[in-house]
């Protein structure tokens, strides 16, 4: 077998998932449909180190089909994320916010920023993270399929990770108070998020933000190697962050867990080349 790294944590993670599902099958709706997916999402990876050196377009592939399964794997956190903690722990979370900060700082920004201006703003550096990912991607691979390859790999640990929190963890974030800030006509980004929010969105993977962990994951390795660029990414970090609290999407110690991970797992990577 033609194993990358990428490909092997990704075996690895399904694996995970599927004994998870197999352990808890009673309390999981439909869990012959995610023992399907999981199983499928494995036999597509094997397939792929099968036949990766077979033509050009499915070498391609096998370097890109991360990118594709995030979202995928990412929404069947929601799915399965009330076995163990049968309830979000949102409480929690809101009342952490308000005991580290004095106020909960989405109230906190509304306050300061609450205009039709910001809240596009704020909905457009949220958007950003849609963005950021695949283009980074795309340099990093017409610059060097080494550096491209490692990329996908730092990428899928980081969230591979996150969603295992996600199962064991559910928050859901102060989504229920976006009701109260952003009423159905607004700005063409907030249309837009409104709508990925709507179709590709599951409750319950708030903690730690996989939007800030990975978007500054992303910012580290494009201005390491693409140092013009470097403050574009540095604004959309910080932006992006402030815009998941504004946004009403994340609690602020959301934004600092996202940001440990990201560090921590920056700190390991970086005892590996390249």
């Amino acid at each position: 077998m033609n194993f990358n790294r990428t490909d092997k944590i990704t075996i690895l993670y399904n694996l995970l998932v599927i004994a998870f599902i197999s352990s808890f099958w009673t309390k999981i709706d439909g869990y012959a449909y995610h023992l399907t997916f999981n199983l499928s999402v494995i036999l597509l990876v094997f397939l792929l180190s099968l036949q990766r050196n077979s033509s050009n377009w499915i070498r391609v592939f096998s370097l890109w089909y991360p990118v594709l399964l995030y979202a995928l794997l990412y929404y069947q956190t929601g799915l399965i994320n009330r076995v163990i903690i049968p309830r979000f722990l949102d409480g929690f979370f809101m009342s952490l916010d308000v005991r580290i900060f004095g106020e909960f700082p989405g109230f906190f920004l509304q306050t300061r920023f609450g205009n039709v201006f910001w809240d596009e703003f704020f909905h457009f550096f949220y958007f950003t993270y849609y963005l950021a990912i695949p283009v980074t991607g795309i340099l990093l691979y017409r610059k060097d399929e080494t550096l491209f390859d490692a990329y996908i790999f730092q990428l899928s640990f980081l969230f591979y990770l996150c969603f295992l929190v996600y199962i064991f963890l559910p928050v859901e974030g102060p989504i229920f108070l976006r009701g109260d800030y952003y009423p159905e006509d607004g700005g063409f980004f907030r249309a837009i998020v409104d709508l990925i929010y709507k179709e590709g969105e599951n409750p319950g993977a708030a903690f730690p933000s996989s939007h800030v962990a990975a978007t500054f994951l992303v910012a580290w390795w494009g201005s390491k190697h693409f140092p013009k660029l470097m403050m574009c990414y540095w604004f959309i970090v910080l932006f992006l962050s402030m815009a998941t609290v504004y946004c009403m999407f994340h609690y602020a110690v959301d934004v600092f867990a996202g940001v440990l991970f990201a560090v921590a797992l920056i700190f390991l990577f970086n005892k590996v080349r390249p």
